[in-house]
């Protein structure tokens, strides 16, 4: 709530002390800095990542996993929403700590997910790049950035086309 409220840059040990009514000398036994702090309520904060389910096509184990990303994103869950967590990403410690809690495990997902389609014959390896996992969440994040709002079910829809083609009657 302190960091949504007051931002990374006005975050203070004083004032996160005084929101949990707690002193600070109890706050730096556990946290030496303000960067701990926040990468513990970071981690703390996310939500499970959903699990690609056997038996559900690639579209629609895709489909579940961007729409985990767009609701974290959102701010629909206890993580910080888009706003807050694009001020922490001007501080390179923070943007390491973001890209290892939570860009790296949904990435591994994704990635898990289109390796699963290929080994079962729906979708062409040939489609597969290194950038391929990292396109759903990124159009997500872009649809933040320009519009302000998260994207609907229609546009996940639109962002898992865009990530695995539908097939086409020839192939």
């Amino acid at each position: 709530a302190e960091l949504a409220e007051v931002g990374y840059g006005g975050l203070t040990m004083e004032g996160i002390a005084a929101r949990a009514h707690t002193g600070k000398a109890a706050l730096y036994r556990r946290w030496t800095t303000k960067c701990e702090l926040v990468h513990a309520a970071l981690v703390h904060t996310l939500p499970p990542l959903p699990e690609a389910r056997a038996g559900r096509s690639a579209r629609d184990n895709l489909l579940t996993v961007f729409t985990a990303h767009r609701d974290v994103c959102a701010g629909k869950t206890a993580f910080p929403g888009m706003a807050t967590v694009n001020q922490l990403l001007h501080e390179p410690e923070m943007r390491a700590i973001f890209a290892d809690a939570v860009v790296a495990p949904r990435l591994q997902i994704v990635e898990s997910i289109l390796r699963a389609a290929v080994e079962e014959g729906d979708l062409d390896p040939e489609l597969i790049t290194p950038l391929t996992a990292r396109i759903g969440p990124a159009l997500i994040n872009q649809h933040f950035l320009l519009t302000g709002s998260p994207p609907n079910r229609r546009e996940l829809a639109l962002i898992v086309d865009t990530v695995i083609p539908p097939r086409t009657k020839r192939d």
